[in-house]
């Protein structure tokens, strides 16, 4: 039994010392280094593989990196030209491709699988702007093995040759994974011009040795790595993501300069008639550049052309005592009436009671009333659309086009590490985000319809917010530590700010424009102090109900209604005090009015036909939805390698 139980004990060992030694690894790993007069160096690299046919069936590869990253974030490329590969001593077939930024070399043949036991693989090649320049010595910082060999290293050396004239003034090296400043290692030769570098232990996998010899400066060539046209040209997408990105707020300037500046307008006073024949509805786009909502569904111009209809007798607004309300066709609707209305009327008047005799504000008529809107929009869009103002929006394009395509096309050509990219797409998302969020945050501020207060409260928080999000991006930028991406970045933000503030400032009105606004600014002054200024306005028509009625529309089209209901409300306590209390507009049948207060009443007649216009109608889709500082695995060469 304990013969048995020896016999098996020695087979135990006899099979592991076996799969010991059929361990795929490498078994040494020699470089030779020659430092050229002119800068660049020639390596070659002979390394001892035992192959047991697992991962070495063919060769082995070797993958050998050609562009690393300076500290500004850019790249370095450097030159590279493959002399020679040997198999056991004789030139080998091999095949090479890019991976990414390593140079692989595929040793043997694909169709041959080479034996078991040791092999020898010589790699010999010249390299260009590997070495470094310092204020008192240039340097050799070369990563001999790399830290990607898929196999451990039993052992490691390095000779490095300097060039006559030389000697080394500083030497170092370090072993150990990526990133370790290990220090098992002898050297030689130091003070002199040949040093011999060995590791004192096996080296596991993904471990490597890393020399940094300093020497004598200004005897090699000042082949700089990041230096000349190869650097620029390393770096081509980079430079197309910045220069596109500071075009694009040089371009809105200019673009701005030449398309956006509002032209000199008039003297903005008081003006007692509609300026250029405009219609309610029409002097409403015209002012606001645009059809200012009140509520979803409902704006300005719309409610000014209702109510101007409802003047000239065309129509008449119902309000029943639920508070429901119709359109009821008026006491004029001849032909001839019909066609001298302005365009937007007419293409209102026509879809809302063209054959009909009264149409109900409820979700019966809602995609009625919400045709009748767009019709009416259509014609006063076709009729004075770039007339007086032009929002240039074919100048606000291009800078959008050559800011994304830049982006894109420079982020591809480039490949930027990890760490660029958290600084970039960062800046770019927040700029974005936050932008959007102020924006609107802003259009909720300055448009208050609804729930006014509500509106207000949340327009302030939103605008906060989204410069909040942008300080923020500003802040993220002060820190980073590649000076190259934090200058990118910083252009993204100023470029998507800019980006958004013209979408806004390009617009501006014609030279015609200036002055119609100027005018309308002086109407609606007019309206909004005809009470409190009346003494002052000498040349004012004397106010009458004729009149009153004439120009409310052009108030409510204009925002203006209830202060000049005021002025109305007025003169009738100063003329005819007992009328005051029986005044009830021919347009308006209904509970919101109140005869004793013709200001609110009619303010409150006017929100109140449009709240019944806005919950009518349809409601929209929604949807889902050297000197010691170095470390194992710098300086240049490195890479790894394996078997195929």
């Amino acid at each position: 039994m304990t013969r048995l139980a020896a016999a098996l004990l020695l087979c135990f060992s006899l099979i592991a010392a076996s799969q010991a030694l059929a361990a795929e690894e490498i078994r040494e790993y020699a470089a030779d280094i020659t430092v050229n007069a002119d800068g660049s160096l020639e390596v070659t690299e002979t390394i001892t593989v035992n192959a047991e046919g697992r991962s070495i069936k063919r060769g082995i590869y070797r993958d050998i990196p050609l562009r690393a990253h300076d500290s500004w974030g850019l790249w370095t490329d450097n030159g590279f030209d493959l002399l020679e590969v040997l198999h056991n001593g004789k030139p080998s077939p091999y095949k090479t491709e890019w991976v990414d930024r390593f140079y692989r070399i595929y040793i043997g043949d694909a169709d041959v699988l080479i034996r078991h036991g040791v092999h020898s693989y010589t790699i010999r090649y010249k390299t260009t702007r590997q070495l470094r320049y310092f204020d008192g010595y240039d340097e050799l910082y070369w990563n001999v093995t790399g830290n990607f060999w898929d196999f451990p290293i039993l052992k490691a050396s390095a000779l490095v040759h300097l060039p006559d004239g030389t000697t080394s003034e500083q030497v170092a090296a370090y072993t150990g994974g990526f990133g370790a400043s290990g220090s098992d290692y002898r050297v030689s030769g130091e003070g002199g011009r040949e040093l011999r570098f060995e590791t004192t232990r096996p080296l596991g996998r993904h471990e490597g040795l890393t020399v940094a010899v300093g020497f004598t400066k200004g005897v090699v060539g000042g082949e700089g790595a990041g230096g000349g046209l190869y650097w620029l040209w390393s770096n081509i997408g980079y430079f197309i993501f910045a220069l596109g990105w500071l075009f694009v707020p040089l371009y809105y300037l200019f673009v701005w300069n030449k398309v956006g500046r509002d032209p000199p307008g008039e003297t903005v006073i008081p003006l007692f008639h509609p300026p250029e024949n405009l219609s309610p509805a029409a002097m409403s786009f015209v002012h606001f550049k645009s059809f200012k909502a009140v509520r979803r569904g409902s704006d300005l111009a719309y409610i000014a052309a209702l109510l101007s209809l409802g003047v000239k007798k065309m129509l008449v607004i119902d309000e029943d005592k639920k508070g429901k309300i119709s359109f009821t066709r008026g006491a004029v609707s001849d032909a001839a009436s019909i066609a001298g209305l302005p365009g937007g009327e007419k293409s209102l008047y026509a879809r809302l009671l063209g054959s009909r005799e009264v149409i109900s504000l409820d979700k019966r008529f809602g995609k009625t009333l919400q045709s009748a809107q767009s019709s009416m929009q259509s014609a006063i869009r076709h009729e004075y659309g770039g007339k007086f103002f032009k929002h240039n929006l074919g100048w606000f394009v291009p800078g959008i086009f050559v800011g994304a395509v830049t982006l894109i096309l420079g982020l591809i050509l480039q490949q930027p590490s990890e760490a660029a990219m958290s600084i970039v797409m960062p800046a770019l998302f927040a700029s974005i985000f936050g932008t959007a969020i102020a924006l609107f945050g802003w259009f909720m501020f300055s448009n208050p319809v609804g729930y006014r207060v509500t509106r207000l409260i949340g327009g302030v928080l939103l605008l906060a917010g989204g410069l909040a999000i942008g300080a923020a991006a500003i802040g993220v930028l002060m820190f980073a530590e590649l000076p190259a991406w934090q200058f990118a970045g910083l252009l993204v933000v100023i470029g998507i700010v800019m980006i958004a503030l013209m979408f806004f400032l390009l617009g501006a009105p014609t030279l015609q424009g200036a002055k119609v606004l100027s005018r309308i600014e002086g109407f609606k002054l007019y309206m909004e102090t005809a009470e409190t200024n009346r003494l002052n306005m000498r040349d004012a028509p004397q106010m009458s109900e004729e009149l009153y009625e004439r120009y409310l529309p052009y108030a409510a089209g204009l925002g203006v209604e209830e202060p000049w209901s005021r002025a109305w409300a007025a003169h009738l306590a100063r003329v005819s005090p007992d009328r005051k209390h029986d005044y009830h507009p021919t347009w308006y049948r209904g509970r919101s009015w109140t005869p004793d207060r013709i200001g609110s009443a009619t303010a409150a007649s006017v929100a109140a036909v449009s709240a019944a216009m806005a919950s009518a109608m349809p409601q929209p889709k929604s949807s889902s939805g050297s000197s010691g500082g170095g470390f194992s695995g710098g300086g240049g060469g490195g890479g790894g390698g394996g078997g195929w």
